[in-house]
């Protein structure tokens, strides 16, 4: 079977929102790792702890088939509690990308392979700024890393099908930008 990962957002087209969520929590475990081969700092016990069990967490949620022996009839839905209908108007439809429960493993691997990608892009961020130290001003990685989320949109928004720019299309949503950019600037 072929992966048929086209992008790195076709992780959260084979993945739910939470267990996506869930593999990042590898990162701050790797980073201590990496820290303490590449940096010299320590990683304590309670860190290596506290890295194991993300990794059991992660093996849990992303339920390798050569670990996870189980029929379909008695795998629980990727999604949540099949018992649940969703409240409220949804605008999801068969095959559309939360129909998490026709998912086939391969493709769940594939997504799992590329939110690990994100992991350890993560770790070489989080250990170059341990690197960086107090040698250069916080601001620095911020507006370092904001020009390159910058170019790199652009870039996306240019080359890749099916990504565009949108403006907010009425008042309600140029409010929640206008409180965004108020709350967290």
């Amino acid at each position: 079977m072929a992966l048929q990962l086209t992008t790195v957002t076709d992780s959260l087209l084979y993945l739910p929102l939470a267990d996506a969520t869930v593999i990042t929590f590898l990162a701050p475990g790797i980073s201590c790792w990496a820290c303490s081969i590449l940096i010299k700092e320590p990683f304590t016990r309670t860190d290596k702890i506290g890295t194991l069990i993300s990794l059991v967490g992660v093996v849990f949620i992303a339920r390798p088939t050569s670990m996870f022996h189980m029929s379909n009839a008695n795998t629980p839905p990727a999604g949540g509690n099949a018992d649940m209908s969703p409240a409220g108007n949804t605008t999801s439809s068969p095959g559309s990308a939360s129909d998490y429960d026709q998912v086939t493993p391969s493709q769940r691997l594939g997504a799992v392979g590329i939110a690990l990608v994100g992991v350890f892009g993560a770790v070489s961020a989080y250990t170059t700024i341990r690197w960086i130290g107090k040698r250069a001003h916080p601001l620095i990685s911020v507006n370092y890393f904001a020009t390159w989320c910058f170019i790199v949109s652009t870039v996306a928004q240019l080359t890749v099908p099916g990504i565009g720019f949108l403006f907010p299309a009425n008042a309600r949503e140029w409010a929640l930008l206008l409180f965004l950019g108020y709350v967290f600037a």
